[in-house]
């Protein structure tokens, strides 16, 4: 993969993960779902973090 689109990829795995970071409850009710739900996001920002790792 060449640098521009390293660096490209690079950028968009980044921008990916912060938008997933957005999708975190704010106010969760600590309820089983609310506590599922942010689990699945936790579990998104891992595995697009696991991307960006690979993509060093």
């Amino acid at each position: 993969m060449a640098t521009n689109e390293s660096e490209t990829r690079t950028e968009a795995l980044r921008e990916a993960i912060e938008a997933a970071r957005g999708e975190y409850l704010e106010e969760a009710t600590g309820t089983p779902e609310d506590e599922a739900y942010n689990q699945a996001v936790s579990d998104v920002v891992a595995a697009i973090g696991a991307l960006l790792e690979e993509n060093k």
